[in-house]
């Protein structure tokens, strides 16, 4: 039977629809017509490999470490600027020279402007992994920068104290969210050959944004510095805009084309995602059978021992004291009274953790992770050790004030957390857990990071007025000798094993090798 043109047409139509995912319309006289379907986001250079699309993407969405890094960094370089004189009544508008209103802060209130900011990251990171499971990857990260900005108008408009503290917290949502929401984001669009390296940087970019806060410290103007970090979260909305939603997030709502084409978009136009696609749905069916509440996560075995490794760590790294040196560096530069530009001071600092940081992914390709743990609490205890006892020494003027010390013992500290104590942590949290209890995991180590890094902070001032500032170092330090010892007593080695090696190890199988005996045969010519 022969086929009319219509129907040639409509199949044509058809055929282009399954290949190029196009739309199909009809014009006002009833004539189908092909609309082709545009694009989304910009082909980066088509890039024909995908290797520059993730690296580029992925230092979009770690903008939003960039600005959490600048919120941390923001109590260093402001805090001088509200509590400089506290003159007649703090925590009240006063004139700063009749240019402009500045408030002026207590101590105690310092602390909590600063340690706020952990508090509303604790509330922040907990639910961010439910939220972008329902609302997407893309948006939930998109319209974190909101909360961000507001945080940030609020924080420089502010009359009175408790506008700053509302403007920290509601910032500190943004931030800890960010600490949960990203690393997902990036594991979905990375190819496993490029994760270790893209997965670094969000610690790249969060001490980037430590450094970026401390260099804009110099302006020593408390609108300025809000003004400036502001910039960031809006830079941040409008490049990330352009991006497609993570591809395992349109499987999971059952949009294929959209997340082939997103696929595609992240692999490079001439590479075959068929299979990964494949991969992926099945990937997505077993982590929507196997999924489990946060109640199951101590149901099991090897699940709660991971957790108490993770949570473990966790309280060592935060206890170590590394949030009140980069939240208070300028302020402790300024106790040790330093001949050093302050502000130049905490550059120097931030310069460090940065470097480290960057260099700490060769690190962790070629050492094992104990060995970095143990090293990492290691030297810094000995360099809180070192410091308090400086500060004690100089308290009895026993040794005359110094620069270097104090600097370099600091920069020594937060450049050997960079290289283990910090991100291992993290790393070992998609190591230990299977992957339909990681998420899950995840949040709850998160949202107990960011517990503890709230308490320390705010305590750290209490610690100041009850101690000198000598044993509240030798607290730190005490606290990273016993993390050494935890490290080596419980911390397993995961580089180089199976999850399976690593489950069996927490459940108490000890799986015995397999001996291959061979038994030689001598022939004896007769």
């Amino acid at each position: 039977m022969l086929k009319t043109r219509e129907e040639k047409l409509d199949e044509k139509t058809t055929e282009i629809d399954a290949e190029a995912g196009a739309s199909q319309t009809e014009d006002k006289n009833g004539n189908s017509k092909v609309l082709k379907r545009l694009e989304t986001v910009p082909d980066i250079k088509r890039d024909t490999s995908g290797i520059t699309t993730q690296y580029i993407a992925t230092g979009i969405v770690n903008l939003g470490a960039f600005a959490a890094g600048a919120c941390v960094a923001w109590s260093s370089s402001a805090l001088p600027l509200f509590t400089i004189g506290q003159i007649e009544t703090p925590g009240i508008p006063v004139t700063n020279n009749g240019t402009h209103p500045k408030l002026v802060l207590t101590d105690n209130e310092a602390s909590w402007v600063a340690s706020l900011l952990c508090l509303g990251a604790l509330w922040g990171a907990v639910p961010a992994g439910l939220i972008s499971e329902h609302f997407g990857r893309k948006k939930t990260l998109l319209y974190l920068a909101l909360p961000l900005l507001v945080s940030w108008i609020l924080v420089a408009s502010s009359p009175n104290v408790y506008g700053l503290y509302v403007g920290r917290f509601v910032g500190g949502i943004a931030v800890g969210a960010f600490s949960v929401g990203i690393p997902p984001y990036v594991e979905d669009i990375a190819e496993p050959q490029n994760l270790p390296a893209l997965v670094n940087f969000y610690h790249v970019h969060f001490s980037c944004g430590v450094l970026f806060g401390y260099i804009i410290g110099m302006v020593q103007s408390t609108s300025w510095l809000s003004v400036l970090c502001a910039s960031i979260p809006i830079a941040y909305f409008i490049a990330f805009i352009f991006l497609p939603e993570s591809p395992a997030y349109l499987i999971s709502q059952g949009k294929s084309s959209q997340a082939e084409a997103a696929l595609r978009y992240f692999r490079g136009i001439d590479n075959n995602v068929e299979a990964e696609l494949k991969e992926l749905k099945k990937y997505t069916r077993n982590t929507a059978k196997n999924r489990v509440t946060f109640k199951e996560l101590f149901s099991t075995r090897s699940t709660l021992k991971a957790l108490v490794v993770s949570f473990g760590l966790m309280i060592f790294q935060q206890l170590s004291g590394i949030y009140p040196v980069l939240f208070y560096a300028e302020k402790i530069f300024k106790k040790f009274s330093i001949s050093l530009y302050l502000p130049g001071a905490t550059i120097i600092l931030g310069f460090c953790l940065v470097s480290s940081t960057y260099f700490s992914t060769m690190f962790v390709k070629k050492v094992r992770r104990r060995v970095l743990l143990l090293v990492s609490f290691s030297v810094m205890f000995l360099s809180l050790a070192g410091l308090g006892v400086y500060y004690h020494l100089k308290a009895s003027n026993v040794i005359s004030d110094s620069t270097w010390v104090p600097v370099l013992t600091l920069c020594i500290f937060v450049s050997v957390y960079a290289v283990g104590a910090g991100p291992i942590p993290w790393l070992m949290l998609r190591e230990i857990f299977p992957p339909h209890v990681r998420r899950r995991a995840t949040a709850i180590t998160a949202g107990f990071h960011w517990f503890l890094a709230f308490g320390v902070t705010k305590l750290y001032q209490n610690f100041l007025d009850l101690v000198s500032l000598g044993w509240t170092l030798w607290n730190f330090s005490v606290i990273c000798l016993i993390g050494t010892a935890f490290v080596y007593l419980v911390v397993p080695e995961t580089k180089g094993r199976t999850l399976e090696e690593i489950q069996n190890q927490f459940e108490g199988i000890h799986k015995t090798k397999t001996h291959i005996h061979v038994i030689e045969v001598e022939t004896v010519n007769s």
